[in-house]
């Protein structure tokens, strides 16, 4: 059966001619927010590339839109707290998303930080002065601190889109940004004891970190449904086991899982409920005790070939590799 994605109406001038298999958990939830909430505010004269959605009274979910074959629309969160605000990733970088954050939160320090090294979430780095990541990402997200990155994922040989039709003068103008390797349990104050802390979760990538606000129970976890062992340069490999990301759910579950309130991923549907950090480490047990009862195989970001086993009620696959499974008597 064709899974071409149904369209989704919407302003932002982006045709994507190879857009993500459309999801059918995701798509109903998608179409209904993005069409028809009331929630929505779109800024064209600040950043046509960006849908804001006001979900707290100092929450904005901010979608961004994909324009690279492989990679889903993205969601980056902005947590607006009594003195500061803190940016939680920052897309593939088209458009102005420094200065939409500054009309949302204004005269507020911006304090910007990823969840993880990928693309997808790093692209509008070098709009801010300085970004903070897990440590164990800082040294991979500083080879990608330069002007030939990015642009040389979204174009081609001749500057032209890869995959979509786009204005190209949008893509933010490359700066170098100071990367500040931060610790799990490392805490951004927001004013007056306003805590965000960071939880490494590892997995995807060594240091793919979740962030817990302390304030509203919401917990912003990026992308915790992969691990593929590492690869020959792989920095730290013993973090991106399918293992090393159950242990830390885990541990993260029995610290903070009876107060949680949403759980907000950096693709898909919004404001999850916390039981699916149960459905993740359940499913990550069962890969590990058998990790060859999977017949299933996806192909990741369109280059790498993975097994996966279906997360319940969470509309995603956990992707594996072989040698990302230790298995455990």
């Amino acid at each position: 059966m064709d899974l071409k994605p149904r369209p989704i109406k919407n302003d932002i001038p982006v045709i994507n001619h190879n857009p993500e298999k459309e999801k059918p958990s995701r798509w109903s939830f998608m179409k209904v927010l993005r069409e028809y909430s009331t929630l929505k505010q779109y800024y064209p004269e600040i950043n046509a590339y960006a849908e804001v959605y006001k979900w707290k009274e100092n929450l904005y979910c901010i979608f961004l839109p994909s324009v690279l074959s492989g990679v889903g629309d993205m969601w980056v969160y902005l947590i607006e707290g009594p003195e500061k605000a803190l940016l939680i990733d920052t897309g593939l970088g088209l458009g102005d998303l420094k200065g939409l954050c500054e009309y949302l939160v204004p005269g507020k320090e911006i304090i910007c930080a990823n969840t993880h090294n990928h693309l997808d979430h790093i692209g509008g780095n070098c709009q801010f002065d300085k970004v903070y990541i897990n440590e164990y990402d800082a040294e991979e997200l500083e080879d990608c601190n330069n002007a030939e990155f990015m642009r040389n994922k979204l174009l081609d040989e001749n500057g032209n889109p890869r995959d979509c039709e786009y204005d190209t003068s949008k893509i933010v103008e490359y700066k170098h940004y100071e990367v500040v390797a931060i610790p799990d349990g490392y805490v951004f104050d927001l004013g007056n004891g306003y805590e965000v802390e960071l939880i490494h979760l590892s997995g995807h990538t060594a240091g793919q970190s979740a962030f817990y606000d302390k304030q509203s129970k919401d917990l912003f976890i990026g992308d915790t449904t992969s691990a593929w062992g590492g690869t020959d340069n792989e920095r730290y490999p013993q973090y991106c086991t399918v293992n090393s990301f159950r242990d830390r759910v885990k541990s993260l579950l029995e610290r903070y899982g009876d107060e949680i309130s949403g759980v907000y991923p950096g693709h898909g549907a919004l404001d999850l409920h916390p039981v699916i950090l149960k459905y993740e480490l359940d499913t990550c047990n069962q890969i590990i005790k058998h990790p060859d009862w999977s017949s299933n195989t996806v192909l990741f970001a369109g280059v790498r070939e993975l097994l996966a086993q279906n997360v319940y009620q969470f509309g995603s696959d956990f992707k594996y590799s072989m040698d990302a499974v230790i298995k455990e008597d």
